[in-house]
């Protein structure tokens, strides 16, 4: 008989009551959600926004994923939109124009060869035009929820017209559709959001994503209790998961790892499920750097870390650089450098930076403990 391995969800206490706000305020049209990735953000879009608003606002909901196709998430967006209209008016099946037709004679009978495009769009239409009138076709005057997952793939000079051609159709629609917008990279959202001069400044609130804690560490233990006759530590478990950077789906899969060998170590269970990580290829590569560069993400790494430009941040570098004298301006150079990289983001916070992917934080952490 099958072990059934399905991890229920854990809810983010008090976000969709902060999100339901912000709509019926009518000061902002939309809502973005950032947090890195693995973090829950999907999850919480699944199983709390778009069953409330669906079910008890009695709105028309949509999700977009960007992520999927983040080398063309203009063109992703317009797709996805120009197929949920299909849906909704001809039952899945695509209403199509020939628009081009080119005969060979043949015989006994011709060859036609044909371009389809769904009607009511020319071949060369411009993506701006096929979006505006895509998303005020299925808005159709109903409240309507659209949820974009890791827009930040939209961010970039190359798609900054795209960008400002959809703010313009929010604008259009504004009192009937709502837009929630997750993000996984604080640079991207920041390009779009949170400088003044960005095209989508001021168009949305930014909500955190709470954070989980004991609560959920407690959740997961009595999942194994229920299923495993092994004892697992509590205090082990919960140190556990601020060892993996607080991240919910790494505590999900070491749950799994301990539920599948049937033993209640969480020290051993955090080894093997490291280890098949990095023999998966997660490890990430930190060759190139400088050492102040390894002494920055060192210093980030430490839970509860120091401001890297105060005493205590410059103090802890220069001990990493065998007593090196470290300059507030020397460390603002490799912050620019880390973060061209993608290693590290701003907080949002002035002058504060974190890593921003917690795999790398958890390599970090475990390079620290062997260090020590």
């Amino acid at each position: 008989m099958g072990i059934s391995v399905d991890l229920p969800y854990f809810p983010r206490t008090g976000l969709l009551e902060d999100v339901a706000k912000v709509y019926e305020s009518g000061l902002k049209q939309g809502v973005t959600l950032f947090a890195p990735r693995r973090h829950g953000k999907t999850s919480f879009v699944k199983h709390e926004l778009l069953p409330f608003a669906a079910e008890t606002l009695g709105w028309q909901t949509i999700y977009i994923d960007l992520w999927a196709r983040r080398d063309v998430p203009d063109l992703a967006l317009v797709e996805a939109l120009e197929a949920e209209l299909e849906k909704r008016q001809s039952g899945w099946r695509r209403k199509l124009k020939l628009a081009k037709i080119k005969t060979r004679a043949k015989t006994p009978v011709a060859d036609v060869e044909s371009t389809m495009v769904p009607v009511g769009f020319e071949a060369e239409d411009a993506l701006e035009n096929r979006l505006a009138h895509a998303l005020a076709a299925v808005v159709d005057g109903k409240p309507t929820l659209l949820v974009l997952d890791e827009v930040q793939a939209l961010a970039g000079v190359k798609r900054e017209n795209f960008v400002a051609a959809f703010r313009t159709a929010l604008q259009k629609l504004a009192g009937t559709l709502f837009v929630f917008y997750t993000g996984s990279s604080r640079d991207g959202l920041n390009q779009m959001f949170r400088i003044q001069r960005a095209p989508l400044f001021e168009s949305a609130m930014a909500l955190p994503l709470p954070a989980l804690g004991n609560d959920f560490v407690d959740d997961r233990l009595a999942f194994l209790a229920d299923r495993s006759r092994a004892r697992v530590s509590r205090k082990a478990l919960r140190d556990a998961f601020v060892a993996l950077g607080g991240t919910p789906e790494y505590l999900n899969e070491l749950v799994l790892t301990l539920l599948i060998a049937n033993d209640g170590n969480v020290v051993k269970a955090l080894d093997s499920w490291q280890a098949a990580r990095e023999k998966a290829g997660a490890h990430i590569a930190l060759e190139g750097l400088r050492p102040l560069d390894h002494a920055v993400l060192a210093l980030l790494a430490e839970p509860k870390h120091p401001s890297v430009y105060g005493a205590d941040g410059l103090g802890f570098m220069s001990k990493r650089m065998a007593g090196q004298v470290v300059k507030a301006s020397s460390v603002q150079g490799a912050m620019r450098k880390l973060a061209k990289r993608g290693l590290v983001a701003p907080t949002g916070r002035t002058g504060e930076y974190e890593i921003e992917d917690p795999v790398l934080l958890l390599q970090l952490r475990a390079d620290a403990k062997t260090r020590d």
